[in-house]
């Protein structure tokens, strides 16, 4: 059986587990989804050559705070027309991290992730590692700081602070989300841009439907050579459906 056969029967035994967890109290909660996208958008750049893709979470928690899970995602970073093949299909982020409500008004979420992709040919290893700390301030803003000691294997560390907010449109169940973000790459990589995400979600029942609009400013050459083509970055809309639990 393939990683993939075994992440959806993983999956499909939690959605089926989900019930008895509640009904006998247990100290673990198992929360994912599945979804597909018309793009996959990460920090303002197109992972899919801006074409749609699938995506799939699992997770646990302890009500200690602890929680681990994986989120897949296929991906694509092939150019049109190009004569070289990297050998990569699909992205894998497993996390493992703890979260805590340490005032009235404050959530601390620090966690660890190794993004990888499997099957990537030896020229075109770009697995590594990100540290982040979040702090959610009340019911609606979140401060986010992300740490990577390898930026996607080229031997360069990388800092990326975000801040974001989202906030319910009376009681129409609509989702309003907005957040701007900041990459540093190093001088090595190219340096700096920005991304900025505003998005409108509304979830029916366990079907979850998100329309967003990304885009970003200081996108230069140097950096589209580690990230992907300058017009990977664009400003471009992304919808989201999903089956969440």
């Amino acid at each position: 059986m393939s990683p993939l056969s075994r992440l959806a029967a993983a999956a499909a035994l939690a959605i089926a587990a989900a019930p008895v967890f509640a009904q006998d109290e247990s100290p673990w909660s198992v929360s994912g989804g599945v979804w597909a996208v018309s793009d996959y958008v990460w920090r303002g750049v197109s992972q899919t050559q801006e074409d749609p893709t699938w995506q799939v979470e699992l997770g646990v928690e302890h009500k200690s705070g602890f929680y681990a899970g994986a989120f897949v995602s296929g991906v694509d970073f092939i150019p049109s027309g190009a004569d070289w093949d990297d050998g990569i299909d699909y992205e894998v982020n497993a996390y493992l991290g703890w979260s805590q409500q340490i005032s009235d008004t404050l959530t601390l979420d620090l966690s660890y992730t190794r993004i990888a992709y499997p099957g990537a040919k030896a020229d075109y290893d770009a697995d590594f590692d990100e540290f982040t700390a979040e702090l959610g301030i009340g019911d609606n803003y979140t401060a986010t700081v992300v740490y990577s000691p390898d930026t996607v294997n080229l031997g360069s560390s990388a800092m990326y602070y975000r801040f974001g907010g989202e906030w319910e449109l009376g009681d129409s169940g609509i989702l309003l989300g907005a957040a701007a973000g900041l990459y540093d790459l190093g001088q090595e990589l190219g340096g700096s841009y920005k991304d900025y995400e505003l998005s409108l979600a509304r979830s029916f029942g366990n079907v979850a439907v998100k329309l967003a609009y990304f885009d970003t400013a200081g996108y230069n050459d140097e950096l589209a050579e580690s990230l992907g083509d300058r017009h990977l970055a664009d400003g471009r809309a992304m919808l989201s459906v999903g089956y969440e639990f």
